[in-house]
């Protein structure tokens, strides 16, 4: 393949991205491929180099090991000529003019998030949650949003961006450690000879928070025995210089070669890694890899805790006192550090960079295939297309109220629905959207539980559902996101929407309170689609939860389709938008005989037949 790698700066070994960036060209290569780097730097045969866009802040951003590219067409059209992939490392100006011309030249391209917004927060010094939520979703505005496929490099980071509403499929794939680290018999320098040697290798900045290894040192019962180093540079040097004056044993603080870092990972005896934000942490699994046994922030915004084994190697965040208690632990019990030390080895071997090109490559291949019009995966037709802000976090597990039985819940919910909220909408769903139903004497004979199904067309459909539905009161099976929105976020709650869980326990409490409300006569309303393409007009790939839990409640399911008709001369001066009807089809009742999986099926074929016949119908008619 021929691939083109996109970013500001490659060639600074202080920049954490560069140097996987750098790496991952190397393997690239070494396997056949033609690799192009686009980015600002020294010229080499297969960079094309674009300058450096002029700043006054030019001098802060390369204290922080960072430039920003100026976006030169010219350079960039002759890069991508002919390649097969674009991958596009950064949210910025020179990674969004790209993936514009890529697409105009029709050349593939995926992107990768390895900004992390509390990086730029913590280093203005403005550490409230509120800043990264913006350039989360200013990130996901101006540039994630027109991409399909997002490589994150941990599972942290790509929580945070579903968190977020990022609705591009995400790849987590490690940044990979390099086969040159590696455990070596390596004297120590007769300096640190009689030390116990505290090791931690990242820029020094605010958010790597070098600061609390400093002061655990000094709190630690061995600090006349502890050396710290520390590798890379940064605007904190001086004053983490000065921090350290009472330590008995000067710092030392130094900037060195991949060779020499992995030569130093060999004469220290403890990493620690002490930032409060990271998206991966490589160096950490590289110091593991090396044959340390690290020592991590436990900071829910970090993926470093991911490599911590047990808590031994974690302390609490932010915490000096209890990063020296961890310390001591390890000075003082060099068996069990020897012992964690072969445990550790073995877990490295997962994030060697070989198992990372491989993977890569497979997302290659799949985009490569996918955006030069090979037929879309059922996945990319469940994929999300809509977005809100989610700045709030929605926890549900196995032990959450899916019902709430509160009887001041229940009655301001049933007086909002009723009084309130249905009438209103009604009202907005006919004057507006020019809602008509048609079919709804399919409903007459529901004594029971039963399911409903539509396709998701509108944020507003699930008001339309109930008019339907009108005077029964459904659940709907919403997004777990769709609590996580502001304000919106109640309404949902009391206006009939239950969470879809995401983990396997929580998904089978989930089923049982849905089954237990089903065999109390209430409706539930599922879309299986899994997700909302606004004014879609062909049903896409049904997923299997509302005819599972039909066949386990023996409840009919109801298929319902949203489609579309001109709106009329007079009122297509007044909105472009079609007007919409509903249309109810007759209930589909479960097999009584055959496997369960063999039933789920044989509904959910049933019902999406019956919709599909309802489509064509209304298709016909219109024409």
């Amino acid at each position: 393949m021929k691939i083109a790698l996109v970013m500001d700066q490659f060639d600074s070994l202080n920049n954490g991205t560069s140097v996987s960036a750098a790496r991952f060209a190397a393997h690239l290569r070494a396997r056949g491929h033609e690799v192009r780097i686009i980015s600002t730097g020294m010229q080499a045969e297969y960079k094309y180099v674009v300058p450096i866009k002029k700043s006054p802040f030019n001098p802060i951003f390369r204290m922080h090991g960072m430039v920003f590219g100026k976006a030169d067409k010219r350079v960039i059209e002759e890069a991508l000529k002919d390649a097969d992939i674009v991958h596009l490392y950064l949210p910025f100006k020179l990674c969004r003019k790209t993936r514009k011309i890529a697409e105009k030249l029709g050349v593939p391209y995926i992107a990768a998030f390895h900004c992390q917004p509390e990086n730029i927060s913590y280093n203005i010094g403005f550490k409230h949650r509120f800043l990264p939520f913006i350039l989360y979703h200013a990130f996901r505005l101006r540039f994630y949003r027109y991409v399909r496929d997002i490589h994150c490099p941990s599972r942290f980071i790509a929580q945070q961006l579903y968190k977020h509403g990022y609705g591009a499929k995400l790849h987590v794939i490690s940044n990979g450690v390099d086969e040159a680290f590696a455990p070596m018999d390596i004297e120590k320098p007769d300096e640190w000879r009689d030390k116990f040697v505290i090791l931690m290798v990242g820029r020094l900045a605010a958010e790597k928070r070098q600061d609390l290894i400093i002061k655990a040192a000094m709190k630690s019962k061995y600090a006349d025995k502890i050396q710290l180093v520390f590798l890379g540079k940064g605007p904190k040097q001086r004053k983490y210089e000065r921090l350290a004056r009472r330590l008995p044993h000067k710092p030392v603080f130094k900037y060195v070669s991949q060779q020499e870092i992995v030569k130093i990972y060999n004469q220290c005896d403890l990493y620690v890694h002490a930032a409060e934000a990271e998206i991966e942490a490589i160096v950490c699994i590289e110091a593991i890899a090396s044959g340390l046994v690290p020592v991590i922030a436990n900071s829910q915004k970090s993926a470093a805790p991911q490599f911590a084994l047990d808590e031994r190697s974690l302390f609490e965040n932010k915490s000096a006192d209890d990063l020296a208690r961890k310390i001591d632990y390890w000075i003082e019990n060099p068996d069990e550090r020897a012992a964690m030390r072969e445990k550790y080895l073995r877990e490295a071997k997962e994030y060697a960079i070989e198992k990372s090109i491989d993977k890569i490559e497979d997302v290659y291949r799949s985009v490569i295939d996918m955006q030069k019009g090979k037929p879309a995966k059922e996945n990319d037709l469940n994929r999300h297309v809509l977005h809100m802000p989610t700045p709030f976090v929605y926890r549900v597990d196995k032990n959450y109220r899916f019902v709430n039985r509160n009887i001041f819940f229940r009655f301001f919910s049933n007086l909002l629905f009723y009084l309130v909220a249905l009438p209103l909408l009604d009202l907005v769903s006919k004057l507006f959207f020019g809602l008509r139903i048609e079919g709804k004497r399919n409903l007459r004979y529901l004594k029971g539980g039963a399911i409903t199904v539509t396709n998701h067309i509108h944020v507003l459909d699930s008001p339309m559902v109930a008019c339907c539905l009108f005077p029964r009161k459904p659940f709907f099976a919403t997004l777990k996101s769709n609590f996580e929105i502001p304000v919106i976020r109640h309404l949902v709650r009391l206006l009939g929407g239950v969470p879809i869980p995401e983990s396997p326990k929580a998904l089978h409490a989930f089923m049982e309170s849905m089954r237990k409300e089903l065999e109390k006569g209430r409706v539930v309303h599922f879309y299986p689609e899994a997700s909302l393409w606004p004014w879609h007009d062909e049903l896409r790939p049904f997923r299997n939860g509302a005819f599972h839990l039909a066949v386990k409640s023996d409840v009919p399911v109801v298929p319902m389709v949203f489609t579309y008709r001109d709106a009329g001369k007079l009122r297509r001066k007044l909105r472009k938008k079609p007007l919409i009807t509903m249309k109810v089809g007759q209930p589909a009742y479960p097999q009584q005989t055959g496997s369960e999986r063999a039933r789920v099926l044989e509904m959910r074929s049933a019902v999406r037949n019956t919709m599909e016949a309802l489509l064509s119908e209304h298709k016909k008619t219109a024409s």
